[in-house]
C-alpha cells in the first residue's frame, strides 16, 4: 500500500492562493531600494550617482513584485484554475531580488538574465491558464495586452546586448514604457470597468471577438512602432503615436471619463493613475525637452500610484476589510498626497535645475513616506486568515 502524500501545510496553501502576502511587501522593500539611494545622494552622502540601478530597480524589482503578486492572485481566479507552484511562487520571490542586487554591482549582463526568467515565469504561468481557463469562462479580448507587452519587455532586456546607439536607447524604452505601459492596457482594459464602477469583466464571442481582438494587436503594433519612430524619426512623433494609441486603448473601452461611481478613495487614485499614462506620453510629444518630467507622470504618477492604489483593493478584499476598502482611510489620502508632491518634485528636477537636489530629496522622501503609510495600513491586513472573496 503507497504511502499517502503529505498534504500542505496551510499557511503554505494560503500563499499559494494569496500570493500577493509575500509579493506586495518584497515590492515596497525594493522600491526603497530604488529610491532610497537618491534620498541619501540628495542630502550630501555619496553614495555614487546610480540612474541605470534606480530605473532597472523600479521596473524590474519594484513594479514587477506587483505585477507578480497581483497576476499570480487574480488570474487563477478569473480563470479558476490553480494558483503558483511552491517553485514558482519561490522564483518570483528570488528574481527580483537578483535583478536588483546584480544591477547594484554593475553586473547588468547577469541581472538581465534574471530579468528574461522572470519574464519567462511570468509567461509560463499566465498563458496556459488564459488559454485554457477553467469552468467554460472566457477571457475578455483586451488580454492579448499582456504576452505582448512581455515581449516587448524581453525585447528592451536584450537590445542593449547588440550595442550602445539607437539600439540600448530603444531597448530601454521598450523596458521601462512598453513592459507595464502594455499590462496596463491589457490588465487595465479588464479591471478599470470592475473596480471603478462594479462592472464584470465584458467576454464577447464569434465576430464581434474577433473583431476586438484584431483591433488590439493592430493597437498593439502601432504602440510598438511608436517605440521606433521616437528612435527613427523623431521624439515629439513617437511619443504621440504612444498617447494616442494608450488613450484609445484605455479610455474609450474602460469609459475612463466617468468618475468611479462605487465607494472607496482609493478608487480615485486608480482613476488618476489611468488617466496620466497617456497623459505623460502626450506632455513629451508636446515639448520633447521635457521628456524627463512627462515620463515620470508616466512612471510614477501612472505605474507606481496605479499598483500601490489596486493593491490596496486586492488587500483589504482579500483581508476581509470592507468598512476600510469601502471608505476613505486617511493612509490612502495622505500617500496619494505625497505621491502627488513626488511627481510634481521629480518633473521640477528637469524644469528647475537650479534646484535639483532639493527637489530628489523631496519626491525620494515623500515617495518612500508614502510606501509606509501603505505598509502601515494594508500589512495587518496581510496577517490575518483568509477570508472568502
Amino acid at each position: 500500500m503507497s504511502p499517502t502524500p503529505a498534504s500542505p501545510s496551510p499557511r503554505l496553501a494560503t500563499l499559494r492562493r494569496e500570493p500577493y502576502r509575500l509579493l506586495f511587501p518584497l515590492g515596497a522593500l525594493l522600491g526603497w531600494a530604488g529610491v532610497g539611494h537618491w534620498l541619501l545622494y540628495a542630502v550630501g552622502l555619496d553614495v555614487g550617482w546610480r540612474a541605470a540601478f534606480h530605473a532597472l530597480t523600479q521596473v524590474q524589482g519594484f513594479m514587477m513584485c506587483f505585477a507578480l503578486g497581483f497576476l499570480f492572485t487574480f488570474i487563477p481566479r478569473r480563470t479558476r484554475t490553480e494558483g503558483p507552484a511552491l517553485w514558482q511562487l519561490a522564483l518570483a520571490l528570488l528574481l527580483p531580488v537578483a535583478v536588483t542586487a546584480c544591477a547594484w554591482a554593475g553586473a547588468w549582463a547577469v541581472s538581465q538574465g534574471f530579468f528574461v526568467a522572470m519574464l519567462a515565469l511570468l509567461l509560463g504561468f499566465v498563458l496556459p491558464r488564459v488559454l485554457r481557463p477553467g469552468g467554460g469562462l472566457g477571457i475578455p479580448e483586451g488580454m492579448v495586452w499582456v504576452p505582448i507587452s512581455v515581449g516587448l519587455g524581453l525585447v528592451g532586456s536584450l537590445l542593449p546586448a547588440f550595442g550602445m546607439g539607437w539600439q540600448h536607447a530603444l531597448g530601454s524604452a521598450l523596458l521601462t514604457q512598453g513592459l507595464f505601459t502594455g499590462l496596463v492596457l491589457g490588465v487595465g482594459g479588464m479591471l478599470l470597468p470592475m473596480f471603478l464602477h462594479g462592472q464584470p469583466p465584458k467576454v464577447e464571442t464569434g465576430a464581434e471577438r474577433r473583431l476586438l481582438q484584431g483591433l488590439h494587436l493592430a493597437a498593439a503594433g502601432l504602440f510598438a512602432l511608436s517605440f521606433v519612430l521616437e528612435q527613427g524619426v523623431s521624439s515629439r512623433l513617437g511619443h504621440g503615436v504612444r498617447a494616442a494609441v494608450v488613450a484609445a486603448a484605455l479610455v474609450g473601452p474602460t469609459a475612463l471619463w466617468r468618475p468611479p461611481s462605487q465607494p472607496g478613495l482609493h478608487r480615485w487614485l486608480i482613476w488618476l493613475s489611468a488617466w496620466l499614462v497617456p497623459a505623460g506620453y502626450a506632455v513629451v510629444a508636446i515639448e520633447p525637452l521635457w521628456r524627463t518630467a512627462g515620463l515620470h507622470v508616466v512612471f510614477l504618477g501612472g505605474f507606481a500610484v496605479m499598483a500601490l492604489a489596486v493593491s490596496v483593493h486586492v488587500v483589504l478584499s482579500h483581508g476581509g476589510r470592507p468598512a476600510q476598502l469601502l471608505g476613505r482611510p486617511w493612509q490612502v489620502g495622505t500617500m496619494g498626497g505625497l505621491l502627488g508632491v513626488a511627481v510634481v518634485a521629480r518633473g521640477l528636477m528637469a524644469l528647475a535645475p537650479a534646484h535639483y537636489f532639493l527637489w530628489m530629496g523631496l519626491a525620494a522622501a515623500c515617495f518612500l513616506a508614502a510606501t509606509l503609510l501603505w505598509a502601515h495600513l494594508l500589512l495587518p491586513a496581510m496577517k490575518g486568515e483568509p477570508v472568502p472573496h
